[in-house]
């Protein structure tokens, strides 16, 4: 207790204020000097093996007489103190995680820091008191501090403790609104996104990806964030600034949750994202999205920003079907089936293209029917064989053999098994004559 009574005292407001300790501050006097540099050799000799006891005296006594002497009595003080509260039984852990807050509070005070200082004590005090109900309100306003002296700067690991913290004093205290609630919410994620974005490696950024989904869901909890809910709250502000990037991904991740993804706002959405920071995943769930709800230009448009930013030919290829699908239910076959053959041209491995020609052909018997020769006219059928057999479709290649003449049609066309025949029609196909029988 004496301890902790000196350690309140070292922090009378002003006594060592604005000081700085960057660099080594040793005292005047020579012989407090000598025993400063015995302290100090002692304190750090034990820190070094661990043993957090033997350099709680030493280092004490360099806070009582040296506190600018370097930031690091400071840095070393909270290993020491952070080393005694795990090795404590409960009944001294209250004392001593006091001392450790007060380590950080003579560090803001004597060397003139608070940023980083301010950020370390919020994080500390939720290690350890994260369950107790009283500390509550008190590790909410560190956070709080920390968030608003550093803004979007502070390290990944304080993002999810900030949200437990909020998430408990909604729980328990329930001292937040909904808008304080988002407030915060919002601090948390632009942080995320700001090491996202500067994130080089791509497995480190996957795990940043994981943290914003938990937060998100995290906030869930504490708000019911609906579809109803993005319209509400965030959709006014998305009208009134439409390119702000942050408040699209709030949308487009809440909606996607919600799974309200047919509303127009999350297209919107996604193209702010897409336009800030292209990604050929993002333009092609977002050109099928307008696909399937009949925006066919701006499917187009999205597909082929998709192709731009490929990367690998299966990318390419496809999106080159997706965009010969468009054609096709359009009519335009031979449009479409240029698309699949710049499918093949990006992926000559890829089966879908092959597939997708067999269905142009197989669907076009009607169309291209003459009448006049049976033969001929199931054509179309021996050609879309062709296709799904290159494709590795086995059960349409079935179907499509069942469409080819029969023997006895083959004979009374003049024609015979092995002979090369012309679909004509759009397809322009030339085929091998085959029986179904």
């Amino acid at each position: 207790m004496k301890r902790i009574l000196l350690l309140a005292a070292l922090l009378l407001p002003g006594l060592y204020a604005q000081a700085q300790c960057n660099g080594w501050t040793w005292p005047e006097d020579p012989a407090t000097r000598t025993t400063a540099e015995e302290k100090n050799v002692l304190y750090t000799d034990a820190l070094r093996n661990d043993n957090f006891a033997a350099a709680q005296g030493p280092h004490m006594w360099l806070l009582q007489n040296a506190p600018d002497l370097n930031t690091s009595i400071y840095i070393n003080g909270a290993k020491i103190y952070n080393g005694l509260i795990d090795e404590a039984d409960d009944s001294r852990k209250p004392a001593l995680i006091d001392s450790l807050m007060m380590i950080y509070d003579m560090r803001r005070e004597n060397c003139n820091e608070a940023e980083d200082v301010v950020a370390r004590k919020a994080y500390d005090a939720y290690r350890h008191t994260i369950r107790d109900t009283d500390k509550l309100s008190d590790n909410l306003e560190l956070f709080d501090e920390a968030f608003e002296l550093n803004e979007a700067d502070l390290p990944y690991y304080m993002l999810l403790p900030y949200m437990n913290v909020i998430r408990y004093n909604v729980r328990i205290n329930k001292n937040l609104s909904e808008t304080e609630i988002l407030e915060r919410y919002n601090k948390v994620i632009e942080n995320l996104d700001k090491l996202i974005q500067e994130e080089p490696d791509a497995e480190k950024k996957a795990k940043l990806e994981e943290i914003r989904s938990t937060v998100n869901g995290m906030l869930t909890e504490m708000v019911e964030v609906d579809c109803d809910f993005v319209k509400e709250n965030l959709a006014p502000k998305f009208e009134e600034d439409p390119t702000n990037v942050k408040l699209a991904k709030q949308i487009f991740g809440f909606m996607l949750q919600g799974k309200c993804t047919d509303d127009p706002l999350w297209l919107e959405a996604g193209e702010v994202i897409a336009e800030n920071d292209p990604d050929f995943g993002l333009f092609k769930n977002l050109g099928a999205k307008a696909q399937s709800g009949g925006d066919i230009e701006r499917a187009e448009n999205l597909y082929n920003k998709a192709v731009e930013y490929a990367k690998t030919p299966a990318d390419k290829a496809e999106i080159y079907v997706r965009l010969g699908s468009i054609r096709a239910d359009q009519g335009r076959k031979g449009e479409a089936r240029s698309m699949y053959y710049k499918a093949l041209e990006a992926d000559p491995s890829s089966k879908d293209p092959y597939n997708a020609i067999g269905y142009l052909y197989y669907g076009s018997f009607e169309q291209c029917a003459g009448k006049e020769d049976v033969v001929k006219d199931r054509a179309v059928f021996l050609a879309a064989y062709d296709m799904f057999q290159k494709g590795g479709n086995g059960s349409m290649a079935a179907k499509a053999k069942e469409q080819f003449p029969s023997k006895e049609e083959i004979f009374t066309f003049n024609k015979e098994v092995g002979q090369s025949v012309s679909t004509g029609c759009w397809i322009g196909e030339t085929t091998t004559i085959r029986s179904r029988d």
